[in-house]
């Protein structure tokens, strides 16, 4: 039934002179913000985790703890980003259809 109204949807706007390029379909764009996301996440916390290294290198063993919680929680939220990315990617089912002069 979804399929018989689409192709009716598709044939109608076709059929119509004042629409010159139509695309009908789905979003599916969260997917690639969530990895973006993920990507920053991750580059953040390798930077915290290098801080940590060099103020436990110095002998800054309490700016590194803080450095080292900051870099988990990094970590942390890129997994969540990519579990997000995931879940988009696969939920964004459907169909495209574009029609044009």
């Amino acid at each position: 039934m979804r399929k018989a109204y689409a192709f009716g949807l598709a044939a109608f706007l076709a059929a119509s002179p004042a629409m010159a390029d139509v695309v009908i379909g789905t979003g599916g764009g969260d997917a690639a913000r969530h990895e973006q996301r993920a990507e920053q996440d991750r580059m953040a916390a390798h930077h915290d985790a290098a801080e940590a290294n060099r103020d436990a290198a110095m002998g800054n063993y309490r700016g590194a703890a803080r450095e080292q919680r900051e870099a988990q929680h990094e970590w942390h939220a890129a997994n969540r980003q990519e579990h997000k990315a995931d879940r988009d990617s696969d939920d964004h089912g459907g169909f495209h259809v574009q029609l044009g002069h």
